[in-house]
């Protein structure tokens, strides 16, 4: 089974900015338009036998806020230190806007309903937080694709789970992980410890970045490291090298072990809510055998898209032909449910 997942707020406003000029019935709709297009493009890409949205829940973040009050402030900062030189006007524009985006990911949820893609939202924890728990989670003959450009999903790539980049349609995975960033699998979080996340606020090791490391410990191309190593060996070569990159590396270990507690996704962020909807998303039954299902719920899709005036936004104003992806996922999900019935009686 293949199961596509992908980060809805991420892909909601990646969408919303590429499209930030397109209105329907006078309302902004870049973000909710561009997330379904995108969608059936990397469905009709991937051929997935499911597909499950991630949510950024209310008030998340709140777990990494709590340890480090500087997460992600930020993404207020830079609008609050512009807002001096606004007029009434642009602030009630850009209020307009953070309204619209919410307005938009219910409409984006309400077509996912019918379009049968799973979806799982829970307060204070973050989208990638329950991606990452999905796998931990997910069934033993599961292969997952991970579709996004965050950087903190490469170092979820292992056997079995790839991220697809939309910036180049590249399929990360395990067999050229190395061939895509130069060094290997193992050590992807550790070079995030190190560099950081400057949009989300977690500040690295000045001056340890990914072309210092690999000038000064080579073998971090090809072998694991953990940073206990890499402190070892730079007291053993500053001895006879006064160069400050090893001094940094040295005093290292505060930040290191603060970033890897916000970033490891490997040990993700979650409560017990977040277990119980993951385990419930992955093993429940959202399609029945009824052999009408399908075109009932494709029709009502297109139903809503009229309603929203999107009809208008397809390139061929041929609707069947712009959810003909989604047919072949319902038809998957059937068989899925087809499958639990047989095991369960």
């Amino acid at each position: 089974m293949l199961t596509l997942i992908i980060d809805g707020e991420w892909n909601l406003k990646r969408n919303f900015m590429k499209r930030e000029t397109l209105f329907s019935k006078g309302e902004y709709c870049g973000g909710s338009f561009g997330f379904l297009d995108s969608l059936r493009s990397v469905v009709n890409k991937v051929m997935p036998d499911r597909v499950v949205v991630m949510w950024d829940g209310v008030m998340s973040g709140k777990l990494r806020h709590d340890i480090y009050p500087q997460y992600k402030e930020d993404r207020n900062k830079s609008w609050d230190s512009d807002s001096y030189m606004m007029t009434d006007e642009i602030i009630d524009e850009e209020k307009k806007r953070k309204y619209s985006i919410l307005q938009q990911k219910i409409k984006v949820k309400n077509y996912l309903e019918e379009l049968f893609i799973r979806q799982v939202e829970v307060d204070e924890i973050e989208a990638d937080d329950l991606i990452a728990l999905y796998i931990k989670l997910r069934l033993p003959e599961e292969k997952i694709v991970i579709f996004s450009s965050d950087k903190d999903y490469i170092q979820l790539v292992d056997d079995g789970v790839s991220v697809l980049r939309p910036s180049d349609n590249k399929m990360i995975t395990a067999e050229n992980f190395k061939e895509t960033f130069g060094h290997i699998k193992e050590n992807a979080l550790s070079l995030r410890c190190f560099e950081g996340d400057v949009s989300d606020s977690i500040y690295g090791v000045d001056g340890v970045a990914f072309k210092t490391i690999a000038k000064y410990f080579p073998k971090f191309l090809d072998e694991p490291y953990s940073v206990d190593r890499m402190i070892q060996e730079a007291v053993e070569l500053y001895g006879n090298k006064k160069i400050k990159f090893f001094e940094k590396i040295i005093g290292c270990r505060k930040i290191y072990e603060r970033n890897k507690r916000l970033m490891d996704l490997k040990n993700p962020m979650i409560n017990e809510k977040s277990m119980q909807e993951i385990s419930d998303i992955r093993d429940c039954i959202i399609a029945l055998e009824d052999s009408n299902y399908i075109q009932r719920s494709i029709t009502n899709a297109m139903k809503m898209m009229i309603k929203d005036g999107y009809d208008k936004l397809v390139w061929n104003e041929n609707m069947e032909f712009f959810f003909r992806p989604f047919y072949r996922l319902v038809v998957k999900e059937k068989e899925f449910t087809k499958n639990t019935i047989e095991k369960n009686t």
